[in-house]
C-alpha cells in the first residue's frame, strides 16, 4: 500500500506487528490500529493474555494473529515475521512496545540485568526493524513506532541500563528516519514519562494518580499514523504530564 498524500482516519489494508501486545502501551496500540482497520499480529510472551486481547478484538470485527513471542530469542523473532508474512502479508506498521526496566546506578550495574535490558529494549527492536525495512523500502511505504521513554531523551540518575537502552533505541529510530524518509517510511521514538501500566505497578498510589495514562500515549501515536504523508514530526516525540508525578 502506498502512502496517501493527505491525512486519513483509517488504516484499512495495512498489516501491523505489535510486540508487548499483552498489556500496557502495547495492548493499547494494538487495539488502536485494529480499530482503525489494520490486521494486527499480537506478540508477547504471555499467550493467555494475547488470546484475551485477540478475542475482544475479533468480536469487534478485527483481523488478528496471535504469535507468542519471547523477543530475547532470535528464533522467536524469525518465527513471528514468518507467520505474519504467510498469514497476513508484508508488514506496513511495526510497533516495538516490549520492554523491561531495572533501575540501577552505573556503579551498581550487573552484567545480567544490563544484557537483559539491551536485548529486550534495543537489540530485538533493531533486528525486527532490519527485517521489515527492506520490504517497506521496496513498496515505498511503512511506519516504525518504537516505544522508548522520557529516559531515552533525558538523563535521570539511577536508571542505569534502562536509560542506556532507551537512548540507543532513540538513536536507532533517528537512523531509520534519516535513511528511509525519502522512500515514504516514517519512524518515531515515542518517549513518554511515567505511564500507569503494569510496569509501574510498584510506584506509590499517590504518584500513579499523576502518571500518564495508556490512552495519552495511544492518542499521540494514532495522530502520527493518520497524518498526511507531507508532514514530518520527530523522530523523537516526548510526552509528559503537566503535573509532577512524584510531588
Amino acid at each position: 500500500m502506498s502512502a496517501s498524500a493527505g491525512p486519513t482516519n483509517r488504516l484499512d489494508g495495512q498489516v501491523a506487528v505489535v510486540t508487548g501486545a499483552s498489556s500496557g502501551i502495547g495492548e493499547g496500540l494494538a487495539r488502536m490500529v485494529a480499530g482503525r482497520g489494520a490486521a494486527v499480529a499480537l506478540a508477547a510472551r504471555r499467550g493467555t493474555d494475547l488470546q484475551r486481547v485477540a478475542g475482544e478484538l475479533d468480536s469487534l470485527g478485527a483481523k488478528t494473529l496471535v504469535v507468542p513471542t519471547d523477543v530475547e530469542r532470535d528464533e522467536d523473532l524469525d518465527a513471528l515475521l514468518a507467520r505474519v508474512r504467510a498469514e497476513l502479508g508484508p508488514v506496513d506498521i511495526l510497533v516495538n512496545a516490549a520492554g523491561v526496566a531495572i533501575f540501577q546506578r552505573v556503579h551498581e550495574l550487573e552484567a545480567a540485568s544490563l544484557d537483559l535490558q539491551l536485548r529486550v529494549n534495543l537489540r530485538a527492536p533493531a533486528l525486527l526493524c532490519a527485517a521489515v525495512l527492506p520490504e517497506m523500502r521496496e513498496r515505498g511505504h511503512g511506519f516504525v513506532v518504537n516505544i522508548a521513554s522520557e529516559a531515552g531523551a533525558v538523563i535521570h540518575p539511577g536508571t542505569g541500563g534502562y536509560t542506556i537502552s532507551k537512548h540507543g533505541l532513540c538513536a536507532l529510530t533517528a537512523l531509520i528516519a534519516e535513511e528511509n524518509q525519502e522512500l515514504g517510511i516514517k519512524a518515531w521514538a515515542i518517549c513518554p514519562g511515567m505511564v500507569d501500566t503494569p510496569m509501574s505497578a510498584g510506584a506509590p498510589e499517590s504518584a500513579r494518580r499523576r502518571f500518564l495514562r495508556v490512552a495519552d500515549v495511544v492518542d499521540v501515536v494514532e495522530g502520527l499514523l493518520l497524518q498526511g504523508a507531507n508532514v514530518k514530526m520527530g523522530p523523537e516525540v516526548v510526552i509528559r504530564t503537566m503535573a509532577n508525578p512524584w510531588s
